[in-house]
Formats: structure tokens, sequence, C-alpha cells
């Protein structure tokens, strides 16, 4: 199980702001969002929903922070495997999250340290729904069986874990849909993926209620039902599916009051109440959101507005929705404003109809970030992720601002590379090289393809950059770019395996980092590598990462375990192997602060280490920084103190100010 401890970033450690990751989607899966943030959130805009294997919980409103926290951002980390759902219980305390295998967990939203309270295994297999009772005392899911000898559905009392009656199953044992009534006399709907009917049970104990007659309604639907949701005063429920149609029942007896067929041209995935229990959200597959107001009485329902949200990432009318611009989810967060997910898990904060503004997409990562690079002098940065998506960001914001968009986008998944991007630098003329493992490297220029491409002719595995020369690693050898263009012929090949690689800001020197535990040192003035120093005895494992000092005249590296320094003048040791040796696994990436006082490593085994040159003998260390590992970091030379910005694994970009730890360990 993990450790209470590893559930999010510490507390006391110094981030100054965090974007966290995407949500999870799958093509024809509801992505279940939760707006709902319960009554200790009351009057915020709260977002929660499963990504990878995290759960975010989140503010859409500037300057509004999460409970008991002073972050508007909470990236919950308790779970082994893939999340697939999450829901806040209605007193705004607690959080539920499920996972792939599953496992559901009750946590502590209003602690600091977000305390487990129940690790339970509660289905065999995926959990894809979580709804709460108006006390915040039990606890309904539904998901998918192994067997049938398991259940797809149950409830509990979650304090104690002990299940409240038997839900009746469903064929197939699939069902991603289930609501409880919030208030009493108590009741659960679920919903069937194969049978496409609801199922309504009294309680607790929980037992399923008889049909008599035409209540309660379990046939509403023809197709698979993919969402069920109850207004928070218990009056109303709606249910959706792939018959395309929306349907309103009494909440104590699920007699059908309403049904509108046809609502969209494509499957509903998901719908959402409104605080004021008339306003209705749909998202559809195809790629559009729409309003709805329900009577009080639920005896009709007219439409109020549609979002083409696909249309809006396009840029363009489309007649069919792209297959990245379906939309798998929708909720009101804070029970005011109208989000939805799309396929390609951009989120999209939906204007009121009246309301001033445009559609909002709040974009990032959800697959894991390989790689990054600053741009300090144009205020950027940009990232790339195992998809092949590229991102740009604002620096001083720590904001995404867009994602690069490919020169075929048709289905907006926005793919650049047609593999995992590990490689990325910044060129003179503030122009992005990408590499990944398509064996293709693209330029970016302000954010836009220039349409230009490198073709490597072999995996690379590393890229650096001086002034205006580039080397490229790859597994079969060394590529020199001059101005971004092939200054060699074709590679360059070496005996080794190169890993890593640094080029000097004077362009005449490159270093690289080889498997064989060495680091070669080239001069590359002429256009050619011409070695011309090996450091052999430096490292007992395999070089990962190198980092020139800002002034050049110090040279960082980085293998399994140990932080080494050198002198690039006569290549003396200035720390050696076995004394900044704290990493537990692969350090992943240097950064060197802007007087070259202090290094900043990030590793595999997702820590920040803090080194300084003039007091060797201390650290500073920032655990669980990144789940899954740290993967790129920088320190800001646009502000005053230090400050810096990482990217990792987990597809979050954190910034933290680490002045005061500084100055009481270094001082």
């Amino acid at each position: 199980m993990v450790a209470n401890s590893n559930s999010c970033i510490p507390p006391s450690a110094p981030v100054t702001a965090q974007v966290p990751s995407l949500p999870n989607t799958t093509r024809g899966e509801p992505c279940p969002l939760t707006g709902e943030a319960g009554r200790l959130n009351s009057g915020k805009t709260i977002l929660a929903y499963p990504s990878g294997k995290t759960c975010v919980v989140r503010s859409l409103k500037e300057g509004e922070n999460l409970p008991n926290s002073e972050q508007p951002v909470l990236v919950y980390r308790g779970h082994q495997y893939a999340t697939t759902c999450c829901s806040i219980s209605t007193s705004g305390a607690y959080v539920a999250t499920g996972d792939c295998r599953g496992k559901l967990r009750v946590w502590a939203l209003d602690h600091e340290e977000h305390l487990c309270k129940l690790d339970i295994q509660g289905l065999s297999s995926a959990i894809w729904d979580i709804s709460w009772d108006g006390e915040s005392k039990r606890i309904a899911f539904a998901g998918d069986r192994l067997d049938n000898n398991s259940e797809c559905t149950k409830a509990l009392q979650w304090d104690t874990g002990v299940t409240q009656g038997n839900l009746y199953q469903h064929m197939k044992g699939k069902s991603c849909a289930v609501a409880f009534k919030p208030n009493r006399p108590f009741r659960v709907v679920t919903g069937g993926r194969e049978d496409g009917k609801l199922h309504f049970h009294k309680g607790p104990p929980f037992v399923k209620l008889p049909v008599d007659g035409d209540k309660p309604c379990e046939t509403a639907h023809s197709k698979s039902i993919n969402c069920v949701r109850y207004t928070s005063n218990g009056e109303l429920v709606a249910s959706v599916g792939g018959d395309k149609n929306l349907c309103v029942y009494d909440g104590k007896d699920l007699e059908l009051k309403c049904k509108k067929e046809g609502v969209h041209t494509g499957t509903i995935y998901a719908c959402a109440w409104a605080s004021d229990n008339k306003s209705l959200i749909t998202a559809s597959a195809d790629g559009t959101c729409k309003l709805f107001e329900v009577s009080s009485d639920g005896s009709s329902i007219t439409e109020k507005h549609v979002w083409k949200v696909a249309e809006k990432q396009l840029g363009k009318p489309c007649e069919k929705a792209p297959k990245g611009g379906m939309q798998l989810g929708c909720a009101f967060a804070g029970g005011t404003v109208p989000v939805s997910v799309s396929t390609n898990n951009q989120l999209a904060v939906l204007p009121m109809p009246g309301a001033s503004g445009d559609i909002e997409i709040i974009t990032g990562h959800n697959a894991p970030i390989g790689a990054i690079a600053f741009d300090h002098d144009g205020g950027f940065f940009y990232t790339g992720d195992s998809d092949g998506i590229l991102c740009k960001w604002d620096f001083k914001k720590i904001k995404a601002l867009e994602r690069v968009v490919p020169a075929d986008n048709k289905d907006l998944s926005y793919q650049t590379h047609g593999g995992a991007i590990n490689g990325m630098t910044i060129l003179k003329d503030s122009q992005l090289l990408s590499v990944g493992w398509d064996d293709t490297g693209y330029y970016t220029k302000a954010g836009k393809l220039t349409g230009e491409k490198l073709d490597i002719t072999a995996q690379p595995t590393s890229v650096g950059t001086g002034s205006s020369v580039t080397v490229v690693a790859t597994v079969k050898g060394l590529m020199v770019l001059k101005g971004g263009k092939l200054a060699s012929s074709g590679l360059f090949s070496i005996s080794y395996e190169a890993n890593c690689v640094c080029v000097s800001k004077d362009d005449k020197t490159a270093y690289v980092g080889g498997n064989d535990c060495k680091i070669y040192v080239y001069d590359i003035s002429g256009g050619d590598l011409k070695e011309k120093k090996v450091i052999s005895d430096g490292h007992l494992k395999p070089l990962a990462t190198l980092a020139l000092s800002n002034d050049g005249s110090m040279l960082a590296a980085g293998d399994v375990r140990d932080v080494c320094v050198y002198k690039t003048s006569d290549f003396s040791t200035v720390i050696g192997k076995s004394r900044w040796c704290f990493h537990l696994q692969k350090i992943t990436t240097l950064a060197w602060s802007a007087d070259d006082k202090v290094i900043a490593s990030g590793g595999a085994d997702d820590s920040i280490y803090l080194w300084s040159l003039e007091k060797k003998m201390k650290r500073i260390h920032y655990q669980f920084a990144h789940r899954g590992g740290v993967t790129g970091l920088t320190f800001r030379k646009d502000v005053d103190g230090l400050v810096i910005v990482s990217a990792g694994a987990d597809s979050c970009v954190v910034q933290w100010d680490v002045t005061k730890d500084v100055k009481a360990k270094f001082a």
C-alpha cells in the first residue's frame, strides 16, 4: 500500500505553483468529471477527475484555494494503478477514488497530508463511477467484474467498510453509472452497459424495488446507459446513454417524467445538474455539449444552448466531430461553471448563455512528460510527452498556452511525433528542435511548426545546443547541426552508446556521457567531432545527464547514483564520486543556479536535491516531487532569488521557491 506521506507533495515543500495533468480519456468510454465540491467548499469552482495514476482536485478560479491549503491544486498519488473515477463527499471533507484494479480509497481532502481513511478491494475489476449519500456516510460504486462470483455494483458504509445491502447486478457484470439520492428516503440507481437497464434500490440495507406497472422505469433506454445523476435536492434523476436519448425520472420512485429522443447525433457519454436543480448539461460524441432546462416536476425538457467544442478546437466548422473532439465527460464546477473534457484530454470551460467570453480550452499533458526545453530570453518553454504531443508554456505565469498543431490534425489528436518525445532544445533564434522515437526532428517557431523535418536515421537519446551548434546523440552515433541544419556528413560513429550530451556556449566543445561510465570530450569547432579527452575514472555507473555551468567553467554529470562536478579547463575533479550520492535511482536532469553556486538534480526516485559548491557536505532534499520521476528542471533567470521549475513523468509542472531553504541551509 502506498504510504500516506507519499500521497502528495509534502505541505512543507516550497511550492508556489503547480499545473496538474489532464483527465484520463479512452475513446468510447465516459470520463467522470466531478464538480460537486461539498458544503465545505461551497461557492468554490472546484473540479475533480482521474489522471494517470493520480486524482486531481483543482480550482478553476484564480486566487481560490482548496480547503486547509494554500494551493489551488492537489494531485493525489495514493493509487498504484491507473485511476478511473473520483467523487467528493457532500460534506466536502473527503474524496473517494477508484482505479482500474478495483481498489477503492477514501481520503481526507481537508487534511494537509490527505490521510487515507479507507483502503479496500471494492470490485474485482475497474471502478467506473462513485456516488456519496447526503450524510457523507455511505458510498455506492459501479464498475466491471471479472467473474460471475463477484459484483459490479456495491454500496457500503465507508467508515467501517460494511456492505449496505445487496445491489442488483447487471448483465455481463458491466456498469459505469451510479447515483445516490442525496437525502432521505435514500435511493440508489445503477445503469447497465450491456442490458441498458436501470436498477432502483431502497435502503439501507439496499434492496432492488420490483417493477410495479411503470414504476420504477427500468427500460427507458434501448442501449448502454453511460451516466445517471440526481439533483442536489433529490427530486429528479437524469440518465443518458448510447441511444442518444435524455430521460428524466422522479427521484423517489423512478417514474419516467419525460423522455427527449435524439438530443445529440452521437452517443451521449455524460450529464450533470447545476446547483439550481433545473439546468442540465450533456456531453456527446458529436463534439458538442448541450444545456437543457428541466421543469421542477421533470415533465418538460427545453434545449437552451449548444457549445460546439470540437469546432472551437479545430478552428473551423465540421460535419462530423473528429476523434479527438468527442466530448466524453461534463460537470458543473462548483455547481455553476460548465466544464467538459474531449477525447484528446483537453478541458473546456464553457460560458453560460448571455455571459461574455468564448470557450476556454485548458491544455497540457496526460501522458508522461519526456522532455522539456526552456527559452529564458523568450519567456516561454516547451514540453513533450510520450504520446508525441508538444505543448507551449508561459514562463512567467507557469501556464500551458497551447498545443503545437501538427500539419495533419484532422483527428484533433495533436500528435506531432509518431512516437515518444525524448529530447528537446532551443536553437539560437528561439526555435525549438524536438526529437523522438520516430527518428525525426521537428522545428517549432513561436508555437507553430515550420514544416521542416530532420531525418536523424536512428533513435535519438539526447540533444544539446550551445549557441548555434547542436549535437544529437543517437543509438548509432552523433550528429552535428549548425543553425539547426546538418553540418556533419550524417552520423559520426562511436564505439560506445551515448546517453546524454551538452555543448559549450562558444560552440567549440561537446561533452557526451556514455553507457560505459565515461565522459567523452570532443572538439567541434571545425564542424566535425574530434575526440580530445576522456574522463574514464569519474563514475561507477552509466552517465545519464550532463549540464555546463553558466560561465562554462564547470561540468556537472549525473549517473545512477552520483552527481559529480569537473573543471572544464583541465578536467580536474571538483566533486568526486561517493560524495553527492543520495539519489536512489537514475539522475535524469541537472541545472545550475544563475551564480553557479547551487546545483539542482532531479531523479527517477521522484526527488529533487539541491547541492552547494561552497557547502559541499550539505544538501536539501525535496521528496515526492513528481510521481514516476523528474524529467526536467531549471532555475528561472527572470526573478530574484532561487526559483526552480520542474516537470515530471506525472505530466505535472511545478514551481519551487527555494530561496529561504538555500539561505538557511547553505549560508
